[in-house]
């Protein structure tokens, strides 16, 4: 069935007559010939150049595939002013609105390769069970999973589904290379919802969105597809498909932001503002993470039995895992070291919060703990705070805690220290040999530790805290 318009239809006739009037020219006309020929040729070369770009989709040459009209045209052209009625030839041309081939359709999925007899199961099914492990561990309400449920089926959707060993390590370079036109944060935009990966690719292939981070990429998206196709190998006794290949990054993923310390100015601001605001988290937890180096999700989940004595020195420990309405959870803990005790500044002591919180029988940050996930939720609430607080894009939360680090590194606390205090895994293995926790004369230099010069501290003294304890945040974001 001929699909043309009739436009289209007379501009092919017109070609062909054209063709044959430069043949029919060279013949009756030898000392023409050559040059009659070349300029046929050339035009031939450059509509077959456009062909082939544009066939191969969005690998084609962009030089090529985003000209493809205007060099279409520019080659029919030269072919019709050979036509015996070049202007009617010319008029054929200009009246089809489009001469370029069609792009090539978006694949679904990876070129097709030999199929392997050995029965093994499909990326799906592996990366499925290793999804499910997950879950079984973790919970299904674990922010992991909805992740990993993401970018599993990215891979799905731009690579395929096929056996474990039908896979080549350089696959794994092709799904990155592909995926860099994937939107940072597309869950949230609304103009993605109900696309597949390869529609979303498609949709982006201009970047008008801002791409994902080259951290995402290679700590996300390529791990978790790494660790899924390995999750089978103990029961299927299969090679890692993706063994050996060292990732290189597309240039157009974003380099992440570099943290850097809050200057003091801002950290005042941040100070004022959450005592101001009334409620305990904003209150009390930049001073904590200030004053201890530990993370925000963590200090979180601190409870009032978490408080206690050691070598004469309070300390806080949270329990690895806690009582929730009646169910066993985990705290959100990154290292064996997160669950060591740490040390309490006497500042704290000396403002009655110590003395408060050891009083309370469950959580210090109550408020966090009417969302069903704590961390996230007081991540964001301390976004906000350092934003009106007037903190730079480097400046986040987790400054305060580097900040912290180094504070104890120019008071000379020593390295093991530094890193149990704070949370961190210990280093090589002397580090670890011993007892993982904090010495008397550890305890006794952080607790004595002077406070950071240039902080106004006297914002601290005198809180209500079973006040600001007992305030719940309004609906809708704080304006400031």
């Amino acid at each position: 069935m001929n699909t043309m318009s009739p436009q289209e239809q007379d501009l092919a006739r017109q070609v062909v007559a054209a063709c044959q009037t430069a043949i029919g020219r060279a013949l009756k006309q030898p000392s023409q010939a050559i040059g009659l020929a070349r300029g046929l040729g050339a035009a031939l070369t450059s509509l077959q150049l456009v062909q082939s770009e544009v066939a191969k989709g969005e690998s084609g040459a962009r030089a090529v595939v985003d000209h493809a009209d205007a060099l279409t045209r520019h080659a029919l052209t030269d072919v019709l002013k050979l036509s015996n009625e070049p202007a009617a030839a010319l008029a054929a041309l200009a009246s089809v609105p489009a001469v370029a081939p069609a792009t090539a359709p978006p694949e679904s999925a990876a070129p097709l390769r030999p199929r392997s007899a050995s029965g093994l199961p499909k990326f799906g099914e592996v990366s499925h069970a290793y999804i499910a492990m997950r879950i079984g561990r973790d919970g299904a309400d674990h922010a992991d999973i909805s992740i990993l449920e993401l970018r599993r089926q990215t891979f799905l959707d731009v690579m395929g589904d096929w056996r474990v060993d039908e896979y080549f390590p350089s696959d794994l370079q092709t799904y990155v290379n592909k995926m860099q036109f994937f939107p940072a944060n597309v869950t949230k935009r609304a103009e993605m919802e109900g696309k597949n990966t390869v529609e979303i690719l498609e949709a982006n292939k201009n970047l008008t969105l801002k791409p994902m981070a080259e951290k995402t990429m290679r700590d996300g998206y390529a791990a978790n597809i790494r660790t899924m196709a390995r999750h089978g190998i103990a029961d299927h006794n299969y090679r890692d498909p993706f063994a050996g290949v060292q990732l290189t990054y597309p240039a157009i993923l974003r380099p992440s932001k570099p943290r850097e310390g809050i200057g003091t100015d801002v950290v005042n601001s941040i100070f004022r503002n959450g005592v101001s605001s009334g409620l305990l988290d904003e209150a009390m937890l930049p001073p904590l993470a200030k004053l201890t180096s530990r993370r925000v999700g963590l200090l979180a989940y601190l409870q009032g039995p978490d408080i206690r004595q050691k070598h004469g020195i309070w300390v806080a420990q949270v329990s690895g895992v806690v009582l929730v309405d009646g169910r066993w959870r985990r705290v959100p803990i990154k290292t064996d070291e997160s669950m060591t005790f740490f040390v309490l500044n006497n500042f704290l002591v000396e403002i009655g919060w110590v003395d408060w919180a050891r009083q309370q029988e469950g959580w210090l940050f109550a408020a966090a703990h009417d969302h069903s996930d704590p961390s996230k939720y007081i991540s964001k609430v301390m976004g906000r705070l350092l934003r009106r607080s007037g903190a730079q894009a480097g400046e986040v939360f987790h400054s305060l805690r580097g900040d912290a680090i180094d504070e104890m590194r120019e008071s000379e606390v020593q390295s093991r220290a530094r890193r149990l205090q704070s949370g961190h895994e210990l280093g090589d293995e002397h580090e670890k040999y011993g007892f993982r926790a904090l010495k008397a004369v550890d305890c006794k230099r952080l607790a004595e530790m002077p406070l950071p010069e240039g902080i106004d501290w006297s914002v601290f003294k005198g809180l209500d805290f079973d006040a600001l304890a007992a305030r719940r945040r309004g609906p809708g974001r704080r304006r400031g």
